[in-house]
């Protein structure tokens, strides 16, 4: 009996190690994405990001909603065209200062074509748009110190009269 255990405990162990190697060595998909900030507003962020896309990568749009802030895309390399999507968020911080966050992900491809398509939107951002805007808080409105009327009793005051010279 222990001569028919040996032989199926053997290849069990060997199955277990090609399996583990297996997938230690197989290629898993990256979920890689660039993000970053940008210091333009979320109407100009998002025009360049359509017409960059669209027009200067010839990208094909599937879908797009301005409202959510999100372009889906198909990446063309080579004849080939793979899935891409960049999205636009907005966030406004405790101060009330408005933040703009752009992703890009292109999973099919590596890391740098991401890297490439975000570096030319902050690139037309600043030819299209100039230099970013800075993010200086609105200064409060100065508060004008109230008008005093005289009381409706007082005496009027006299005309000045000019000194005669």
């Amino acid at each position: 009996m222990r001569a028919h255990v040996l032989p199926s405990l053997r290849r069990l162990l060997l199955a277990l190690a090609l399996t583990t190697a297996g997938v230690s060595v197989a290629p898993s998909l990256a979920e890689a994405r660039v993000s970053g900030e940008v210091s333009y507003t979320y109407e100009q962020t998002w025009q360049a990001a359509v017409r960059m896309i669209r027009v200067d990568l010839q990208c094909p749009i599937t879908d797009r909603d301005e409202e959510m802030g999100f372009v889906l895309f198909e990446y063309t390399n080579q004849g080939r065209r793979y899935p891409g999507s960049l999205e636009v968020v907005r966030s406004t911080d405790a101060s009330g200062t408005e933040h703009i966050r752009v992703t890009v992900q292109v999973p099919a491809m590596p890391s740098y074509v991401e890297r490439m398509v975000y570096d030319r939107l902050t690139r037309k951002l600043r030819e299209d748009f100039g230099d970013p805007r800075t993010r200086r808080r609105p200064a409060p409105p100065a508060e004008t110190p109230p008008v005093e009327e005289p009381p409706p009793d007082a005496p009027a005051e006299p005309p000045a009269t000019e000194p005669e010279a």
